[in-house]
């Protein structure tokens, strides 16, 4: 029986308990969370029956458990290199959300971390593990549109998960997340990256705060707004159909939160556009913007080839090929097992079970793909800031300068 202990029971954190509970020999022994209602809630959503330890403090956890064959850390990204360090330098497997961290120092210490220790990170990037995005890559790599020469991608989120960034105690707050192009779209980086094979040359980035914007003719309060019967952010916004098993827990952060998106204190943009170069000279268009409702919302992806092209809307769970040379167009049915994230949850969350089997494995969403997108989203928010195009240099030990 594997022994995994659990650092911050947030949401994110279900998909994993619930997984290994599924398995049978993978035991969840230990939750750590400053929040008591929160760890209540996680075990409860998850099914766990008791034979774990809770701990406020992660620091206590690690102290008293010197048997641990794995940790998950869903905490906020602010916090993931001082929880990530320790347990990397025990030699530890780990399961850490996206981003890798919110700085690149950070990022690096961690880097640093695993190559010391002989630890090993998952990183979050649950995309690469749903039917969706695999099918994307497995018609790539098998040459079906031939060399890739653009890709278009869109993240465009509907009221739930705009809700979410928008309004979270510390999604909305830029040191604490890292902002919204880390937050929300550093799995999209990944993607872009795992689709090209190749690395990222230079990018350039526009954005700004365009749609949630102070409005003095609002109040501060939901409860107190006249259009609240209207607002499709108040009270019970939906989230994409992707990430619907949330719902219950979306929904109560509403109704304790009551405030209006609007006027709420933040620092994070709503609408960002990024341009990048590859090594290879192709190129890719991404856009994320947090104002999207009704048909092809949510992740679209359109990638074309010397020999075709392969498009599709994640939501929807279909994967469409055309073949230049033979004008024939093929349609991929992606329906995953129902897990979260358009069926990527289980098998992500497997994948640290095959880390704790394997001392050998090592995935390829690890700490250096974590790295590369987390380094591209701080190149695009410098790149924005400055309005200026930001150069990729690779230097030893993969280490990155943006120029």
């Amino acid at each position: 029986m594997f022994k995994v202990a659990i650092i911050g029971t947030g949401g994110r954190s279900v998909c994993y308990a619930q997984a290994y509970k599924s398995i049978g020999d993978v035991a969840v022994v230990a939750l750590a969370d400053p929040d008591a209602e929160h760890r209540k809630a996680m075990a409860t959503q998850a099914g766990l029956d008791g034979g774990y330890r809770e701990y406020n403090d992660w620091r206590d956890l690690l102290r008293e458990h010197g048997d641990l064959d794995g940790v998950v850390i869903c905490t906020p990204n602010h916090l993931h290199a001082d929880q990530a360090v320790p347990c990397l330098e025990r030699g530890l497997p780990v399961a850490l959300e996206k981003p890798l961290a919110t700085t690149q120092s950070d990022c690096e210490r961690i880097l640093d971390a695993e190559r010391a220790g002989g630890g090993r990170v998952l990183l979050g990037f649950v995309l690469r593990s749903t039917p969706f995005y695999a099918t994307i890559h497995e018609l790539i790599a098998a040459g079906a549109i031939g060399e890739v020469v653009s890709i278009q991608a869109d993240e465009l989120p509907g009221t739930g998960v705009t809700s979410i960034m928008n309004r979270s105690p510390w999604r909305r707050h830029a040191g604490q997340s890292g902002g919204s192009m880390l937050e929300k779209s550093c799995h999209d980086m990944d993607i872009l990256n795992w689709m090209m094979g190749c690395r990222p040359v230079s990018l350039n980035s526009y954005g700004s705060t365009l749609i949630f914007r102070p409005d003095p003719a609002r109040p501060r309060f939901c409860d107190e707004c006249d259009e609240a019967p209207a607002c499709k952010y108040y009270r019970q916004p939906a989230l994409s159909t992707h990430e619907d098993k949330g719902e219950a827990a979306l929904h109560r952060f509403i109704r304790e939160n009551n405030r209006c998106i609007y006027n709420i204190d933040k620092d994070v943009a709503d609408v960002q556009g990024i341009c990048l170069e590859y090594e290879s000279g192709a190129v890719a268009n991404f856009m994320l913007n947090f104002h999207c409702m009704g048909p092809r919302a949510g992740r679209n992806f359109h990638a074309i080839g010397k020999r075709g092209r392969i498009w599709g809307n994640h939501a929807e769970h279909t994967v469409y090929h055309h073949d230049n040379r033979t004008g024939a167009t093929t349609a991929h049915d992606t329906h995953g097992d129902g897990s979260g994230h358009g069926g990527g949850d289980l098998a992500h969350a497997l994948l640290l079970r095959r880390m704790m089997q394997d001392a050998g494995y090592r995935p390829a969403q690890g700490a250096d793909a974590g790295y590369l997108s987390a380094v591209m989203c701080f190149a695009a928010d410098l790149s924005r800031a400055q309005r200026r195009r930001m150069n990729f240099a690779y230097g030893p030990a993969g280490r990155i300068a943006l120029d």
